[in-house]
């Protein structure tokens, strides 16, 4: 993710909603508020898949750091707006790979209210 990293602005990031503002990319904030966890986990399992990025025509010195900054930027925000609109097409239990949804092959548990008892400290 080291071209990720090189974007300039990048480390200044420090909300879900400051990568749809940094990205140019619409949002609905209840959905942000909602599923900001699953969104920003699949944005990054989606950067890491990403080893480097294969840049061709690029030209020397400034403009060429120019384009690269660029090219580089348009991939993120391309990858941010998938994540997002695949937790738009469905429940969090379907659409995240968060092992929390996964470990019980969602299956429903019952526990009696009676079962359950007071911690006291």
């Amino acid at each position: 993710m080291e071209w990720f990293n090189a974007i300039p602005g990048i480390d200044e990031i420090d909300t879900a909603e400051s990568f749809f503002d940094f990205f140019e990319l619409p949002y609905d904030p209840s959905v942000i508020v909602a599923k900001r966890m699953h969104i920003m986990g699949d944005f990054h399992q989606r950067l890491a898949a990403i080893i480097s990025v294969p840049l061709e025509n690029i030209p020397e010195g400034e403009a060429g750091v120019t384009a690269r900054d660029k090219a580089h930027w348009t991939l993120a925000r391309h990858l941010l707006g998938l994540s997002y609109d695949h937790f738009l097409q469905g429940t969090l239990a379907t659409q995240s790979g968060l092992a929390v949804y996964q470990r019980n092959n969602n299956k429903r548990y019952f526990i009696p209210l009676s079962s359950l008892t007071e911690v006291q400290s």
